[in-house]
């Protein structure tokens, strides 16, 4: 005698109403009554409706936990653009600040503009800065590429791992500053004083004016690549040192008088 079988297709589905309903109630559902001995029948269609019940219950709950992981993700994206704009609004400020005090002697707030520029990285290419003072100031690894200088105050800024190809630093106050590794190329550095500054490793390709450099007594020359003919030479004269340490007195970010003076 043939069995009649469920075709193959078939079973997923019902694996699905079981899970999802439970198992098929027999004719009659029973359920114990309170002081009675017996069971009392319950009608097929309320079984199903409880059943159903429940999954509609299970339903609602995994609905709302989607809607708290949907609204979740979408405040963290609106957290996102907001920090964006407010990033974006203070660069918009610093920049107000650099381009308000241009040609105007003193800090004028520049410091803690470039500085925050600096740190968000934007790009400081072709600033103009003649006369600025921006002593102590730290930008390094900065983009300061055609960047005016001019009779700038940098005593003891850190430009360290700076562009400052084609900048015009011409009679800029570079006393004790840290150029290492950083990129002269056409830089003019006509008059600069550069009295123990650090130069180690800078890239000094195609510079200008170094022939008109002021004082660089105890300017650090190590390890300079590119350098013009002759550059090595005349630094030597102007007093700086190759292959000796910096006197202890001269790394105190102060200085001394003697190289305020300079």
């Amino acid at each position: 005698m043939h069995t009649p079988t469920i075709r193959r297709h078939g079973l997923p589905l019902l694996a699905a109403v079981v899970l999802l309903f439970g198992a098929p109630a027999p004719a009659h559902a029973q359920r114990a009554t309170i002081g009675s001995p017996q069971a009392t029948q319950v009608p097929v269609w309320a079984f199903w409706l409880q059943q159903s019940w429940a999954s509609a219950e299970l339903l609602a709950l995994l609905f709302a936990a989607y809607q708290l992981w949907a609204r979740r993700a979408e405040r963290r994206r609106a957290e996102a653009d907001a920090a964006a704009l407010a990033l974006k609004a203070a660069n918009y400020q610093a920049w107000a600040v650099v381009n308000s005090a241009q040609g105007k002697g003193g800090s004028g707030g520049r410091i803690d503009a470039l500085q925050d520029l600096n740190q968000n990285k934007i790009s400081l290419a072709g600033v103009r800065l003649d006369g600025a003072w921006l002593e102590g100031i730290a930008l390094p690894g900065a983009r300061l590429s055609f960047a005016s200088l001019k009779e700038a105050n940098l005593k003891g800024a850190n430009l360290q791992g700076a562009n400052l190809e084609g900048a015009d630093l011409a009679d800029a106050n570079l006393t004790g500053a840290n150029l290492g590794d950083a990129l002269l190329k056409g830089a003019n550095l006509t008059g600069a004083l550069l009295g123990a500054a650090d130069l180690r490793r800078a890239d000094l390709a195609d510079l200008k004016g170094w022939e008109a450099m002021g004082p660089a007594t105890y300017l650090q020359i190590d390890g300079i690549r590119r350098a013009p003919e002759g550059f090595r030479k005349r630094a030597l004269e102007r007093g700086a040192v190759e292959g000796e340490a910096r006197p202890d007195s001269l790394v105190d970010a102060s200085f001394s008088h003697l190289f305020r003076t300079v």
